[in-house]
C-alpha cells in the first residue's frame, strides 16, 4: 500500500518547546475562573467559546516565548527532503507560533498545510479534516509523541506511529520506515 500523507506533531517531532505547563495550567485557571487540569481537555470543552479565546491569548504567550528559543531538531530538514509523500502539520499548538518556527528555518515549504488549535479544538477533528481533504490517499500515517494522540489516531483506522525523541526515535529513520512499508 503506498503512502501518501505523512502528518506531524509539532512539539516533539519538530521541534522541541520548553514550556512549563504547570504554571500555564495555573494562569489560565486564574483567567477563566476554574481549575484547569489539562490543557487538552479544557481546548476539547470550551473550543470556540470566550473562555477559549481568553485561554489561547495566554498559551500563545507562553509558546511565542518558547519557539524565540527554540529550533527544529537537527534531523527535521532532511527527514521532510527525503520524503515524497504529502505531508501536513497537525499540532495543539498556536497557529502563530507553529508559523514562527517554520518562518524562522524555512521549513513551511515542506508542508502542504498546518493546522493548529487556533482551526480545530482536539486532534481527532484535526485528523478528520485531513482525511477529508486526501480522500484519494490510501495511507494516512501519524507521527506524534502523545500517547493520547496515537491512541485517537488508532480509532480513526491510521497508521500512527509514536514518536520518541528521548528514546532516540529519529526522523529520518521513521520516514525511511515508513516508506518502506
Amino acid at each position: 500500500m503506498k503512502i501518501c500523507v505523512l502528518v506531524l506533531d509539532f512539539d516533539g517531532v519538530i521541534t522541541n518547546l520548553n514550556i512549563d505547563w504547570n504554571e500555564v495550567r495555573e494562569e489560565v485557571s486564574r483567567k477563566v475562573g476554574f481549575k484547569v487540569e489539562s490543557m487538552l481537555a479544557f481546548w476539547e470543552d470550551h473550543f470556540g467559546t470566550k473562555l477559549s479565546d481568553l485561554a489561547n491569548d495566554t498559551v500563545e504567550r507562553y509558546e511565542l516565548e518558547a519557539v524565540l528559543n527554540s529550533k527544529p531538531y537537527d534531523d527535521v530538514k532532511p527527514a521532510l527532503e527525503s520524503f515524497k509523500g504529502v505531508v501536513y502539520l497537525a499540532s495543539m499548538q498556536s497557529e502563530k507560533a507553529i508559523n514562527f518556527l517554520l518562518d524562522k528555518y524555512d521549513l513551511k515549504k515542506y508542508f502542504k498545510e498546518i493546522i493548529s488549535r487556533n482551526r480545530f479544538g482536539n486532534k481527532i477533528k484535526q485528523i478528520q479534516y485531513i482525511m477529508d481533504k486526501e480522500i484519494e490517499c490510501e495511507k494516512f500515517v501519524l507521527v506524534d509523541d502523545s500517547k493520547r494522540n496515537i491512541r485517537i489516531c488508532q480509532r480513526q483506522g491510521l497508521s500512527c506511529i509514536l514518536f520518541n525523541r528521548k528514546g532516540g526515535d529519529n526522523l529520518i529513520d521513521v520516514i525511511k520506515n515508513v516508506r518502506a512499508e
